[in-house]
């Protein structure tokens, strides 16, 4: 799970985020650490703490791009061919 990456990234000491999720932060180390996982809920109120999918929390592969990744190309198209960006990506699906 990424919640050591992403919780550094952010700025967020464990004991931060326990308390914005209603656990210990132990809780947290624990899962961290890979001692124990959160509950289907918690990873939910993780996903939305850090704005990413319960997927990327996960590292659940998928065959979809990311959206950080569409998003990360569409700033390197010209404004001119965005519509055709989009409309190929839309025929792969």
């Amino acid at each position: 799970m990424r919640l050591r990456e992403l919780r550094n990234k952010s700025g967020l000491t464990q004991n931060e985020i326990a308390n914005k999720l209603g656990v210990s932060g132990q809780t947290i180390l624990n899962w961290e650490n890979g001692i124990y996982e959160p509950k289907i809920n918690q990873l939910i109120q993780l996903a939305d703490l850090f704005d990413v999918t319960v997927d990327y929390l996960i590292e659940r592969k998928t065959n979809d791009k990311s959206v950080d990744t569409i998003c990360k190309e569409l700033e390197r198209i010209p404004k001119e061919h965005i519509i055709a960006f989009v409309k190929t990506e839309l025929q792969k699906l």
